[in-house]
C-alpha cells in the first residue's frame, strides 16, 4: 500500500486553511459590534406642559409664513 505525501500545494493549502481559521477566530473573539439600534444618544427636547399652541415658536410661525394673505 503506498504511502501519501502531501505534494507544495497540499501544504499551501493547508496554510491558507489555518490561516482563514486563525482570522476567523480573531474576529468571533472581538466583542459584539455596537449597532446602535435602541441606543438613546440624548434626552428628547423637553417643552413647557401647556398647550404646544403657546408656545413662541409656535406662535412666530403661525404669524409669519402661515397666515393667510389678506
Amino acid at each position: 500500500m503506498p504511502v501519501y505525501r502531501p505534494s507544495a500545494h497540499d501544504s499551501k493549502q493547508i496554510e491558507q486553511t489555518r490561516e482563514i481559521l486563525r482570522d476567523s477566530e480573531e474576529l468571533l473573539n472581538l466583542p459584539k459590534p455596537d449597532s446602535f439600534a435602541g441606543r438613546k444618544t440624548q434626552e428628547p427636547p423637553r417643552f413647557e406642559d401647556s398647550d404646544p399652541m403657546d408656545r413662541a415658536d409656535i406662535q412666530k410661525l403661525i404669524y409669519s409664513e402661515l397666515r393667510p394673505p389678506e
